[in-house]
């Protein structure tokens, strides 16, 4: 690498990932340190470097000495929890910075015809001799690019089976090894070309085998039509769940159990995927409502969904919104009846036309490109309405919808965030302390502060520094609503330390070392749910300009071969002007034995520690023994400094005892014992009230856009801030509601967890309709919601949904099917709601009723003719 190596490494970031390209999953905290360090996307901060790279939080501890090398953790996310670099860049660092755990090294694969993704996950698989369940099972893991003749010669190798013309591969089509089908293995297949269970069992047997059935369904058993569970083919929930909740649109269903849907494949729609998934989604229809199977693999439709989207392939967690939306316009081009789209020039807003003439002109236009049965039934239309703040300039547009994506109004921002507090003495607790998640970090330190002192009943808070306007609106209702918090200063061992904000220096520590020092501006939204916050009393206070001393970081580190981190680091308050290292060996003496137990070694022994001083600069890292640097005068602006400790096992020792004592006291705490996670889940709060007319009202409460979302205004002639109103206009029969429970930003990615009120009966939407003749339609019932419990990683998908056949409501877990009661359908795991018009349920109702007459008549018909049959003949 060159003296000055950003570029270069900027370069090897930005690199186009190429097929059988090498990439190393790392920890995204270590990633994030070091990219501060050397100045990338940044100038770089006086820091300390960021250490070894520690692969230990990433692995699956189940695979630490797996023979196929280590696995990610499942519920890892990437951004929050991991990062990909290039292989040729972390062979640099690992020399420069050394790893703690073994690498996770993973390939880029083809996905598709044009895209290529790095492998993230391998598949993992179980292998037997036989598919007994006395067969001993191997588990394995394997690239989807792995060919399917060296997996048998694999399976042959490990169980000592001698390859036969004779014999197949066979896979299980569940997790339990209960139903068993054969592998169509073509020359040069590979995994990815064929569609497997989660964890799959596969065994190499006698061809002879498949002349029995495998999966065999006893005669005469016959189903509920629809209550049919999916089979997971690997990290598939989130596909299962969607299909369940749109397989309980009766009006679809029915469409595609009549097969009507046959006359109407548009192979030719340049925007369709040539039929095929329509096709596929007809059989899966077919085989869900038969009435004869209680589960089905749904391979053909993922394969075919794989092939036109590849973000839908492989093993990855998807978004179950997001594949239903996909499915359905999918759908949609598939079964479209404009053969050839007529190209038609879109009339801008002349502001004389009236609501109602511009509405039908913009849906005419739509509606002459776009027809087919999901049009029917899950399109509807809204009113935008943009404003420039300047002129005062309005624009309308009423655009075509599929879903409403609704933001949670999240009336209740309060969250709780765990501090660990070090005094100048050494003492270290935890407290858990209540602020408002959309506040800066100076109000979470100000809120630490005022729970040492006694509060007056009527607390008023200093209003919330946020990057939306809801906050101000929002912040007397989250007083209102607070339960009175402990009071610190009645605690046993409260000796009157009263904490002062402008000394105390918040930082995030990080594998033992200090990560990130937060501005007093940093958003508190920033701070993840893992984060370790540390606030750190200092002796001068931090307001204060030009301070004769300055605080250097001092890490520990045992005093073995290994080095590895340990503790809390501490900060030194040292001269900033003329420091030697004399000065640094003062401030350690005098400190040291605040945080670390010295007292266990005897005076007679050598020193329980050294002190080494870690200087950077220009890219380029010396240590030297303090011992050694007395005299030497520290640049500190020039030069990075960080002194390192190494400690004697017996200390060590004893301050993890003193440590552990110290977390069980914790786990003790009231505080602490409802939430094992030390911060609750964003917006994780007592039962709300919000409803899901909050939510709309929300969506169709009028917003000033943001300066990066600029409107261009006909009138002044460029882009201008401006304001949006959206409101409804025609309402589709079928309505999708997305509750837009997860935040992605530049820095985090969260779920919000907050119950919401949803009806099952007589959703009402007309306040929120502007077209007078669409009123009457604007109550709604709940037919089916898509459920999205845990985290980001390790979250998992299930449906709820009403039989239109029992009219009872059923949970689907993958292949599982289950009876719920009414009153538990919705929960905090609420995320995809579908509703249905109660006059499009009603009419239902009467076809299906009528259906049902026609059927017992059918079958009455041919009694009554054989009776007036034998009284002719007599």
């Amino acid at each position: 690498m060159p003296s000055n190596p950003v570029d270069q490494y900027t370069k090897l970031l930005s690199r186009e990932q190429q097929e059988n390209d090498k990439y190393v999953i790392i920890d995204s905290k270590w990633f994030e340190h070091w990219k501060r360090f050397v100045g990338i996307d940044s100038p770089p901060e006086k820091n300390a470097p960021p250490g070894p790279i520690d692969f230990s939080n990433l692995i699956d501890p189940q695979t630490v000495d797996h023979v196929d090398g280590v696995q990610l953790r499942l519920d890892a996310v990437e951004g929050n929890d991991y990062a990909f670099i290039p292989y040729e860049l972390y062979q640099e660092l690992v020399q420069q910075y050394k790893k703690i755990g073994t690498e996770i090294v993973r390939k880029v694969i083809p996905s598709g015809d044009f895209q290529t993704v790095i492998e993230t996950y391998l598949i993992p698989l179980r292998i037997r001799k036989s598919r007994q369940s006395s067969s001993k099972t191997q588990q394995i893991y394997r690239s989807r690019r792995t060919k399917l003749e060296d997996l048998k010669n694999d399976i042959c190798k490990t169980f000592s089976i001698t390859p036969d013309s004779n014999h197949r591969l066979y896979t299980s089509t569940d997790e339990y090894g209960d139903n068993w089908e054969p592998i169509d293995a073509r020359p040069s297949s590979v995994l990815a070309d064929i569609e497997l269970s989660k964890n799959a069992i596969i065994t190499y047997e006698p061809l002879a085998l498949s002349r029995n059935n495998l999966s065999p369904v006893p005669a005469g058993t016959f189903y509920t039509p629809g209550l049919c569970g999916l089979s997971n083919l690997g990290n598939t929930c989130f596909m299962n769940s969607a299909l369940q909740c749109i397989s309980n649109v009766p009006a679809l269903t029915e469409y595609f159990l009549h097969r009507d849907y046959l006359n109407h494949i548009n192979r030719d729609n340049p925007l369709g995927m040539k039929g095929d998934v329509a096709q596929a989604y007809g059989d899966l229809i077919a085989n869900m409502w038969s009435g004869k199977i209680s589960y089905y693999a749904p391979k053909a439709l993922k394969q075919n969904v794989a092939r036109y989207a590849p973000q839908f392939s492989g093993y990855s967690q998807q978004d179950s919104q997001e594949f239903m939306s996909f499915l359905l316009d999918g759908l949609h081009e598939d079964l479209n009846l404009i053969k050839q789209k007529p190209y038609m020039e879109k009339k801008d807003d002349d502001g004389i036309a009236e609501d109602s003439k511009l509405a039908a002109e913009q849906w005419d236009y739509y509606r002459k490109r776009n027809q087919s049965k999901i049009h029917d039934i899950f399109h509807g239309q809204i009113k935008s309405v943009v404003q420039c703040l300047e002129c005062k300039t309005l624009g309308r547009t009423f655009d075509p919808i599929c879903f409403l994506s609704l933001p949670l109004p999240n009336k209740k921002k309060i969250r709780i965030f765990k501090i660990e507090y070090i005094r100048l003495n050494g003492q270290i607790k935890y407290y858990y302390i209540k602020s408002n998640e959309r506040g800066r970090m100076h109000n979470l330190l100000k809120d630490f502060c005022e729970r040492f002192q006694s509060k007056p009943k009527n607390d008023t808070h200093e209003p919330m520094d946020a990057d939306d306007d809801s906050t101000s609106n929002t912040a007397n209702s989250n007083n209102q609503d607070e339960e009175q918090e402990e009071d610190l200063t009645l605690a046993p061992d409260y000796d009157g330390h009263q904490p002062k904000s402008e000394l105390i220096l918040p930082v995030e520590v990080y594998n033992h070392r200090i990560h990130l020092q937060y501005s007093d501006d940093a958003l508190l939204t920033n701070i993840l749910e893992r984060d370790q916050i540390v606030f750190y009393e200092v002796p001068v206070s931090l307001k204060k300009e030009n301070n004769d001393t300055i605080l250097m970081p001092c890490l520990f580190r045992t005093a073995d071969s290994l080095h590895q981190n340990f503790g809390l680091p501490i900060y030194l308050n040292i001269p900033r002007h003329k420091c030697t290292g004399k000065h640094i060996q003062d401030a350690l003496q005098n400190s040291i034995g605040n945080f670390l137990p010295l007292s266990t070694t005897n005076s007679s022994d050598k020193s329980p520690y050294t002190a080494s001083c870690v200087f950077n600069q220009n890219y380029t890292q010396t240590t030297k023994p303090l011992a050694s640097c007395l005299d030497d005068h520290i640049d500190f602006n020039r030069t990075n400094t960080t002194l390192v400790v190494d400690v004697s096992p017996a200390v060590v020792e004893k301050y993890e005892q003193e440590e552990k004592k110290r977390l069980d006291k914790d786990r003790l705490q009231p505080t602490s014992s409802t939430n094992n996670s030390g911060v609750q889940t964003r917006s994780q709060h007592k039962q709300s009230t919000t409803s899901l007319l909050d939510c709309f009202k929300y969506f169709t409460t009028k917003e000033t856009l943001s300066d990066n979302d600029q409107w261009y205004c006909p009138k002044c002639k460029q882009l201008k801030n401006a304001s949006k109103k959206i409101d409804l206009w025609l309402l589709p029969k079928v309505l999708i509601v997305q509750l837009k429970r997860f935040n992605y930003t530049r820095h985090y990615r969260d779920k919000i967890d907050l119950f919401i009120d949803c009806p099952i009966y007589d959703l009402d939407l007309s306040q929120f309709v502007l077209n007078p003749a669409e009123k009457v339609n604007a109550k709604y019932d709940l037919i089916a919601v898509s459920n999205h419990m845990g985290g980001l990683g390790g979250g998992h998908y299930t449906a709820h949904a009403k039989n239109a056949h029992d009219q009872k409501w059923h949970t689907f877990d993958d292949s599982c099917v289950t009876d719920i009661d009414e009153n538990n359908v919705i929960s905090k795991s609420a995320y995809v709601l579908i509703y249905q018009q109660q006059q499009q349920q009603q009419q239902q109702q009467q076809q299906q009723q009528q259906s049902q007459l026609n059927q017992q008549q059918a079958k009455e018909s041919p009694r009554k003719s054989s009776a007036r049959a034998a009284k002719a003949s007599s």
